[in-house]
């Protein structure tokens, strides 16, 4: 299939049947409203992006076939590339401009296609929306077609990105028909986004204090390291480890239990934060204020290294190749990957890397030289999330990286 000829009904139907009773079966399933009952394409699907599930929960619900707009790499996995392939997925490389990105999607309008984008760019880390990708807004200008915003609540709770393991509770969806064809013709491309990032505004704890909802689950706080790295007691990053529902600072002994209702509770040391969204906040804002200050290097010596695996893919019809194993360390002016056997050590440095993000939650992915590259950690309770971080707190305060 391509984007001219979508998968028929019974197809459609055969796939999605079981997937559905799956999804149904494991989250109690609320669809509060859904406007594309009575609409036809083309029109534009927009939503909160907060698992990897996205898609099918919201294809499992939408009449049509939906043209997702998915990331570049998926497309470098030969299997996984046939089956977007086949049900029309649109290849954007996140974080870059691709002009074939917007004549795909032109593509898909003319043949009268649902498109579906997840406007962050990324799934969220602790249950708020990202920032907007501000094409987007460019992109809902030029296709001038009908916008539907959906909202997904309690998918952040259902399975947070950091863990690995599904938690059983409500899953809610809204379809909500917000613009028709013409009605954003006029405004400016700055106002369209506004009013997307209004619209897809959400905090997936905002609406928790109101539901109070449990999200049942085993080692409820397993790998939340991949996200919390600072402890907000004795401010030493790197030393934070789960075990169960409890999260403790190796230095200082800080613990805290993460409850079935996505809160903590203090178990020594008085509390700092009661949610993942304040303490990331807290941290983010922490790394920012104190990168490059007097003994940083010293504090974060020993955090800053992790064991890796190096892959390259040189376009996409190449998929990733393995170039080495061995430790990625940064400084203030790249990242530094050293093989521990054979191989020729890496620098990538910080202006000239593009692209940067976490695919999933343990790959780092970054275009350098015009190639991609993908670093894998080896210890699963690594945090991407941090090295990320840093790489995009560095880049802002260096005049000639890319911000």
């Amino acid at each position: 299939m391509s984007l001219e000829r979508k998968p028929g009904k019974l197809a459609q139907k055969l796939v999605l049947t079981p997937i559905r009773a799956y999804i149904e079966r494991r989250s109690n399933v609320i669809i509060e409203r859904n406007d594309t009952l009575d609409m036809e394409p083309p029109y534009l699907v927009l939503s909160n992006h907060v698992t990897n599930w996205d898609p099918l929960y919201i294809n499992c619900y939408v009449n049509e076939p939906i043209c997702f707009v998915a990331a570049a790499p998926l497309f470098r996995n030969p299997l996984l590339k046939r089956v977007l392939d086949y049900t029309g997925a649109i290849s954007k490389t996140k974080f870059k401009n691709d002009t074939s990105t917007v004549r795909s999607m032109l593509k898909a309008k003319k043949h009268r296609r649902v498109i579906g984008i997840f406007a962050e760019g990324n799934r969220t880390w602790d249950g708020r929306t990202e920032p907007l990708v501000y094409s987007t807004a460019k992109l809902v200008k030029l296709l001038d077609i009908p916008v539907v915003i959906v909202t997904i609540r309690g998918g952040y709770l259902s399975h947070p990105r950091w863990a690995d393991k599904h938690r059983k509770g409500i899953l809610s969806l809204s379809f909500e028909k917000k613009w028709n064809a013409g009605e954003l013709s006029q405004d400016s491309v700055e106002t369209i986004y506004q009013k997307l990032t209004e619209a897809l505004d959400y905090n997936e704890m905002d609406w928790q204090l109101k539901e109070r909802t449990g999200y049942a689950g085993e080692g409820l706080a397993h790998y939340l390291e991949r996200l919390l790295f600072i402890c907000p007691h004795c401010e030493i990053p790197g030393k934070l480890r789960s075990d169960g529902d409890q999260f403790q600072c190796g230095h200082c002994g800080y613990t805290v239990r993460y409850t079935a209702f996505g809160t903590f509770e203090p178990v020594r040391l008085p509390l700092r934060f009661p949610t993942v969204h304040e303490w990331n906040d807290w941290q983010l804002r922490h790394f920012r204020q104190s990168f490059g200050t007097e003994g940083w290097d010293a504090i974060w010596g020993e955090a800053n290294r992790d064991p890796v695996k190096v892959y390259i893919s040189e376009d996409e019809d190449h998929p990733f190749t393995l170039v080495g194993e061995g430790l990625l360390q940064w400084s203030a002016e790249a990242l530094h990957f050293t093989p521990v056997q054979s191989g020729k050590p890496l620098d990538f440095r910080l202006p000239q890397l593009e692209g940067i993000n976490v695919h999933f939650h343990n790959k780092l992915d970054f275009f350098y030289d015009n190639r991609l590259y993908r670093v894998l950690f080896h210890e699963p309770r690594s945090s991407a999330f941090k090295w990320l971080t840093f790489v995009q707190t560095a880049q802002k305060q260096t005049p000639e990286g890319p911000i």
